[in-house]
């Protein structure tokens, strides 16, 4: 058979930032900071707040081990995609096939659905895929106008529930300001090496309809990606060669757009209410990877005789309403989640694999899945005395479904008649509920413990139905049903040594949930009579981690110098693992013997000047399996898929304004003249000295 191999290969030589002039005038107005240098009065780095325990926190003062990635973060490296996030946080990894197909690993945890993805309070990890395909996919949310991304590293199985199970990634959005105005305009343009031109462009408007009442915020973006995989048609008497032409030249491009719009209501001091709806499509060329033989790393080229589109297109709404009932802050989380996937796969070779004809003949796999998600979270917290706390339910209405189609191509007609090769469809219910609760309590100055717990409740109902030759005639279709329930607690103790020093313990378990799994074909038999299965497997069952932590948070020099750190020690029972099976080449999900996961995390950021800033992270980890069963392929030792050793990021930053700060010339006065600016923009240039010299 033929060899795959995927490497999304560096697709940037060169990347150039504009901004528009009317856009970059417009901020400079409407906020005249926008544009000075660094402030010189001090050196001290900038404090970090955020939601990781859904309350507001600094960073320095949460007992876990957290990265965040600031909007000024992202906008420097140029991050635009998940994958170019993994490259700025040691401990995550994202093994990526191609964009918005994103599978997230921390701490060597690696698997389907092993990290807990949302968009602010919204999980987008619920029920992806689960009775669809072998592995799920994270979709690529975009990175214009986030306020940062939030890493939690290790389970979060108390406040986020399931697959939140190596730890959780936060996209953290801008809200609506009620009182300011702004419009922003960015294009970013690059070039692929091997391929052609690529672009970017981004807008945002933010407007007060009632300032400091009510405000509306919008964002739109778009990007065209060139490819750098040439296709090749596949030599028909030979599908490990290929003929000289004709040729698909960068096919694997990537079209992607979208937008967002929030409108935030705030009445009065003590209630506000957001609604917001989030859009996204992503269509790609052709798949992120080349075939070997005949391609390699330095001549990526695929072989194939159909194309393979894609298709990702995402609707998400959510209604977000917050309130304070005396002293109780109480948040209401609502969302519902629309996602359909669809792409072509080029079978032509494994058909002849398992049929030899006299020659290849085309074929192509269609494939459509998607989810319908509702999500309510209401959670509610509370300080008194020495004890704070945040307790809440949660409940998910995941549908899943999905098709597979296999049609028979005119040239295996004579052999398969009217049947299809393989044809299935599934829908799949996931239902969670469940009852949590964190509490904080000062036991002493300086000294805090942690109890916390989920209570939840999972049921699931998926029905399949499959037919076609590979699938040894018609299976009627059947439904089954499943429930789990369970805890997952976490106790914590950390003590401040000084302000400006602490240090922790934390015991924490975290759980992923199980699912259906297609029926298998009929050649599958003889692979699954090998593993000592009498009868086909129908499901795999959840997992679930215990995780032993302490770790360390400290500030130097007047708060210049921040030095973090933590060690880690897992245990993970019941491991959710794929098996293929050599002979008919189907692969599917099992539960199979025990892994450990050791390691450390260090972080530093150090701002010896106000305009030179250093950074460094390492983060090392070992993760292997501890113990195997008979179905397994695995070995003792053995280390995990997808999870390095060693991982480190390095940076350097020194700003300095290269010329002074000028009032905008009479050209530039008149540009802005001309245009319909917002009121607040507009009296914000017509009060200006040049502005009466023009």
């Amino acid at each position: 058979m033929t060899e795959f191999e995927s490497k999304r290969l560096p697709c940037y030589a060169l990347r150039a930032l504009l901004l528009a002039t009317v856009a970059t005038s417009a901020l400079a107005f409407a906020d005249p900071a926008a544009l000075e240098g660094p402030d010189q009065s001090g050196g001290a780095l900038q404090e970090i707040v955020v939601t990781a325990r859904k309350t507001t926190e600094r960073l320095q003062d949460i007992p876990m081990s957290i990265a965040v990635v600031t909007s000024e973060g992202i906008e420097k490296t140029g991050a635009i995609t998940l994958e170019d996030l993994g490259r700025e946080v040691p401990g995550l990894n994202i093994v990526s096939a191609a964009p918005g197909q994103n599978m997230i690993t921390l701490r060597g945890l690696s698997g389907n659905n092993t990290v807990g993805f949302y968009l602010d309070d919204t999980p987008l990890s619920v029920g992806i895929g689960n009775a669809v395909q072998a592995s799920n996919f994270d979709m690529d949310p975009a990175l214009f106008d986030l306020d940062r991304v939030e890493v939690l590293r290790g389970p979060q199985g108390t406040l986020y529930g399931a697959s939140s199970f190596g730890g959780t990634v936060r996209y953290i959005t801008n809200q609506p300001n009620l009182s300011d105005t702004h419009v922003a305009v960015k294009t970013t343009l690059s070039d692929t090496d091997g391929g052609g031109f690529n672009q970017e462009i981004d807008a945002l408007v933010n407007q007060p309809l009632i300032p400091g009442y009510a405000a509306v915020r919008a964002m739109v973006f778009e990007r065209d990606y060139s490819g750098y995989i040439d296709r090749y048609r596949t030599d028909p008497n030979n599908y490990l060669a290929v003929l000289p032409g004709p040729i698909d030249r960068n096919i694997n491009t990537e079209h992607t757009y979208g937008g967002r719009i929030a409108v935030e209501a705030k009445p009065t001091d003590s209630f506000s209410a957001t609604l917001t709806a989030y859009y996204q499509r992503m269509d790609l060329g052709g798949q992120f990877t080349f075939d070997s033989p005949p391609g390699s790393f330095s001549d990526p080229i695929q072989s194939r005789l159909v194309p393979e589109p894609s298709t990702d297109r995402v609707s998400l709404y959510t209604l977000t309403l917050q309130g304070d009932v005396r002293a109780v802050h109480i948040t209401s989380s609502t969302s519902y989640l629309d996602r359909y996937v669809f792409n072509a796969e080029d079978d032509s070779k494994s058909l002849n694999y398992f049929y030899p004809q006299p020659q290849v003949y085309p074929s192509t796999l269609y494939a459509e899945n998607g989810n319908h998600d509702f999500v309510q979270e209401v959670r509610g917290s509370e300080s008194v005395g020495p004890v704070h706390g945040v307790a809440g339910l949660f409940y998910a209405h995941a549908v899943t479904y999905g098709t597979l189609n296999w049609p028979t191509t005119p040239q295996y007609e004579p052999s398969f008649g009217s049947d299809p090769i393989y044809y299935n469809w599934n829908d799949f219910l996931d239902i969670q509920k469940a009852a949590f609760a964190e509490v904080n309590i000062d036991l002493a100055p300086g000294l805090q413990a942690t109890l916390g717990d989920r209570i939840y409740r999972q049921s699931q109902r998926y029905g399949v139905f499959a037919e076609g030759v590979l699938n040894g005639g018609v299976s009627p279709a059947t439904y089954s049903k499943s429930e789990v329930s369970g805890t997952t607690p976490k106790y914590g103790l950390s003590y401040h040594l000084t302000q400006d020093a602490m240090t922790y313990a934390t015991v924490s378990k975290g759980y992923r949930e199980g699912g259906p799994l297609f029926p298998f074909p009929s050649l599958c038999a003889g692979d699954l009579a090998n593993l000592g299965l009498s009868t086909p497997p129908t499901a795999y069952t959840p997992d679930s981690i215990w995780n032993y932590e302490i770790g360390g948070k400290t500030e130097w020099l007047d708060h210049r110098l921040t030095v973090n750190g933590a060690m880690y020690y897992i245990r993970w029972s019941s491991i959710q693992q794929t098996i293929i099976l050599p002979t008919c080449n189907v692969a599917y999900t099992a539960n199979f013997g025990t892994a450990s996961s050791k390691g450390t995390e260090l972080e530093m950021n150090y701002a010896p000047t106000a305009a030179l800033k250093l950074g460094l992270s390492v983060a090392y980890n070992e993760a292997k399996l501890t113990s195997t069963s008979p179905d397994s392929q695995g070995q003792v030792d053995e280390a995990l898929e997808y999870a390095p050793r060693w991982m480190g990021a390095a940076s350097a930053e020194y700003t300095r304004n290269i010329t002074p700060v000028h009032p905008p010339t009479c050209a530039e006065i008149s540009i802005l003249r001309a245009i319909n600016l917002p009121p607040s923009i507009r009296q914000a240039f017509t009060a200006t000295s040049a502005d009466t010299a023009c």
